[in-house]
């Protein structure tokens, strides 16, 4: 247990208050109103056996007290500023204090799923890319560069933004030494990878954000989709953007015939031709994004793009021995449900329950307001996080005692996503984070027993997309891809792809949610839900 001092008063940072960690720093809640960023230090279990990361951590304890005392004042209002330093007890800084805000990151905004559970009207997605643009047009006239600008930094309350992590933005004498590859200017690298040789500038803050105003709208990012010649992690360095001749665009996202032509130019000529300078804000400000009366598809014509593609093509054919039909929402089960706080398994303050005839039950202890959990038919899954450890845990929704002896692997950076797959004797969990600059999602594969049997990092894997839809079914992963449906098994110690349904290409994207029926997978869509069958 940590303590620190704040105008005099002493707090402890418990697991309990800890609202978020980064690979750098965790914020806590004080309870006031208020929360603390506090840098790790060199001890911390994350740097165990790091010794470059112990000497980053202690350099960082130097500088980022420095940097922030050279922030200028007169900052955006948009920019949640710090208040004051923590302390430790020899009273060397350990942190800083902020207001505590709500809202969620503009990241979400841009994943096809959250945007389909979550409906933005169209003037609302104008108006918050709007206050972002006069954000980072104060921070600029006020001397500041953000440097590291990415979508987990903007948080988003309605129609307004909040900037954060303002301890790594760069001001007069101290350089960003952050950078998120998803956001990078390709005009700073050279040579083949995605690593910054020249410092940031305000023209990388201003591509990062046309970055984040097309990712936002198409749900992909500008780099999004498959070039047949080049590799996804080298295209943004080519300038093959997903608007290029011979990209396969993704079958999930937005698509791009639903904004006005002089937009798509705008990120044309800032993507593949390298124009910089500030957004022009006219063209947010002239949008107006709207629901088609007919297919409620948002768009920015005169005409939905949607319904005039449907009206053009010719009828769906499906040859070979696969057969579907439409069938109603309401004959879907998906088999796997998170826990909340309320419901058949729930979460209440340190514990996990059951209800039963006789009332709640207890299956068992975890840590309070930090444990992700989901459930099937026959089999639990989850984890907690704090403090530089992970704990995994199964259980059983229908009886049974909590066995929290998953052995997880080390969680570095910042945990962004996690979500998982329960089948009825094993658990595929899915954990995302931003480390190092790029976000990278490792596979723990989890048997009833607490037995791990395979956890693999899957960086070039292109069915990742899919995972959120994907279902379980004995050994086999069943997911959704633009290409078909994969079946995906743990063979060794690999997960691995091992059959492509290629005849599912034409009805399912990596969007779609699938869930087993009865001789057959059923697909959620964006619009419909359809079963098939293979005969």
């Amino acid at each position: 247990m940590v303590k620190v001092f704040v105008d005099g008063a002493k707090f402890e940072l418990v697991p309990t208050a800890l609202l978020g960690q980064g690979g750098e720093a965790e914020v806590y809640d004080l309870g006031d109103g208020r929360v603390l960023k506090w840098w790790k230090p060199t001890d911390h279990p994350d740097f165990a056996g790091q010794p470059d990361a112990q000497a980053a951590a202690a350099q960082r304890l130097i500088d980022a007290p420095a940097r922030i005392r050279a922030l200028p004042g007169g900052l955006p209002g948009a920019v949640v500023a710090p208040s004051g330093f923590a302390l430790t007890a020899k009273k060397q800084i350990a942190g800083y204090v902020m207001p505590k805000i709500a809202g969620e990151a503009l990241m979400s905004y841009g994943e096809v799923r959250w945007r389909r559970d979550h409906a933005i009207a169209g003037d609302d997605l104008v108006a918050m890319l709007l206050a972002l643009h006069d954000g980072i047009a104060g921070l600029h006239r006020a001397g500041v560069v953000i440097g590291d600008c990415n979508d987990l930094n903007v948080l988003v309350d309605g129609r307004r933004v909040h900037l954060i992590d303002v301890d790594s933005y760069q001001v007069p004498g101290f350089a960003c030494p952050m950078f998120s590859e998803r956001f990078l200017d390709p005009r700073l690298c050279d040579g083949d990878t995605m690593i910054p040789r020249r410092p940031h500038d305000r023209d990388s803050d201003w591509y990062a954000f046309a970055v984040m105003v097309f990712r936002t709208l198409l749900n992909v990012g500008p780099w999004g989709g498959v070039h047949p010649k080049h590799a996804n992690g080298t295209r943004a360095l080519r300038r093959v953007s997903a608007l290029a001749p011979g990209v396969v665009y993704p079958r999930a996202a937005r698509p791009i015939a639903m904004l006005p032509d002089d937009l798509v130019e705008l990120f044309r000529t800032i993507f593949e031709r390298d124009q910089r300078g500030e957004f022009p804000r006219a063209a947010l400000e002239n949008l107006r994004i709207r629901n088609c009366s007919v297919c409620g598809e948002q768009h920015a014509r005169t005409r939905c793009p949607t319904c005039a593609t449907s009206a053009a093509a010719p009828p769906v054919v499906v040859h070979g021995r696969l057969r579907w039909q439409e069938i109603a929402a309401g004959d879907v089960a998906l088999a796997t449900r998170e826990v909340g706080r309320t419901g058949e398994v729930y979460l209440e303050q340190g514990a996990l329950f059951r209800t039963t005839r006789l009332g709640p039950e207890r299956i068992g202890n975890v840590l309070a307001y930090q444990t992700r959990a989901w459930f099937g038919a026959r089999l639990g899954v989850g984890f907690y996080r704090a403090g530089g450890f992970a704990v995994g845990f199964v259980f059983r929704p229908d009886r049974g005692i909590l066995d929290d002896r998953v052995v997880l692997p080390k969680i570095r950076g910042q945990l962004v996503d996690a979500h998982a797959t329960v089948g009825d004797d094993r658990a595929w969990l899915w954990l995302t984070c931003a480390d190092g600059g790029r976000l990278v999602t490792t596979c723990v594969v989890i048997a009833a027993d607490s037995t791990v049997l395979a956890s693999e990092t899957l960086v070039d894997a292109s069915w990742v997309a899919g995972v959120h839809g994907a279902c379980a079914v004995g050994p086999h992963l069943f997911v959704p891809t633009d290409d078909g449906i994969a079946r995906i098994e743990v063979v060794g110690n690999a997960i691995s792809p091992t059959r492509l349904f290629a005849e599912t290409a034409a009805l399912v994207s990596s969007g779609d949610r699938l869930a087993l029926t009865a001789g057959g997978i059923d697909a959620i869509r964006r619009r419909d839900v359809i079963r098939m069958h293979l005969s």
